[in-house]
């Protein structure tokens, strides 16, 4: 489930922590700058690892969002804006000055907040199955979030959760059951409460002042995010341009693995 050479480490925030999971380029001379990648809601870190297999000559930083709603005090970074300000803190506490950015999804919409705030940090910006604002998500999503919400901590439903983000499962079960096991082991009134806060978030505003080159990418079969998600981004964001990736999910990097990897390397090294 991890990709070789990968290793968990921390950073301490405000009397709790945010963990993430980094891999060192596989050469002297990095091919780019530094690659986060933030993962959805009802995923994990662990979606990435097809991403980062791809990437071997990049510094690549899968950061476990969850792991700030471990802290006491976790309603401090209990929105997509306070996700965002984590991850600042996390580029300033690794004096990273340029990065680029992946977010799917929940971490598609703390990359677009970090990449309007950090103009002269990210260089490129990657939005998977996400929007500037939640409202127009597909109704049966959205009520089931809400059921999920309101609900008790159960594994079927949270299985159920992490199935919708995808077109096709791992051909590993174990795979998919770590999936879920993280789901289940995160705080799930931190999780509730990013959600609701996300769900009054509008970033159309916001867009304009992104100046990394982006791509936007949806897969054909996603079970929240629509095409009008999409002509937001394009019409918010300058220059950025869009990819549906055919028979793929909500979170293509998944169950569209090979496809989307080959598109992110494509546009990372500029090709």
């Amino acid at each position: 489930m991890t990709s070789p050479g990968t290793f968990a480490q921390c950073v301490e925030i405000a009397g709790g922590r945010l963990e993430y999971h980094r891999r060192r380029p596989d050469t002297d001379v990095p091919a780019r700058p530094p690659v986060l990648l933030l993962h959805p809601w009802f995923g994990c870190w662990q979606f990435w690892r097809c991403t980062v297999d791809a990437l071997p000559e990049f510094e690549t930083i899968c950061v476990d969002l969850y792991s700030l709603g471990a802290r006491p005090d976790w309603r401090d970074f209990a929105s997509p804006d306070g996700l965002a300000r984590a991850v600042g803190i996390l580029l300033d506490a690794l004096q990273i000055h340029r990065c680029s950015v992946i977010g799917n999804s929940m971490g598609g919409i703390a990359a677009q907040a970090l990449s309007a705030d950090r103009t002269d940090a990210i260089e490129k910006l990657v939005l998977v199955g996400t929007g500037a604002r939640i409202v127009g998500v597909k109704p049966e999503w959205r009520r089931t979030m809400d059921e999920w919400i309101a609900g008790p901590a159960d594994r079927q439903f949270a299985a159920r959760m992490v199935g919708a983000l995808l077109a096709r499962r791992p051909d590993d079960p174990h795979e998919f059951e770590v999936f879920v096991d993280m789901v289940m082991a995160a705080n799930k009134a931190f999780m509730g409460t990013v959600l609701t806060n996300a769900f009054e978030l509008d970033l159309r505003s916001r867009l304009p002042a992104i100046t990394a080159s982006t791509l936007i990418v949806r897969g054909e079969l996603d079970a929240s995010r629509t095409p009008a998600h999409v002509e937001e981004l394009l019409a918010g964001i300058p220059g950025s341009r869009s990819v549906e990736i055919a028979n793929g999910g909500h979170s293509v990097q998944v169950d569209s693995a090979e496809i989307f990897s080959g598109l992110v390397r494509e546009f990372l090294l500029g090709k």
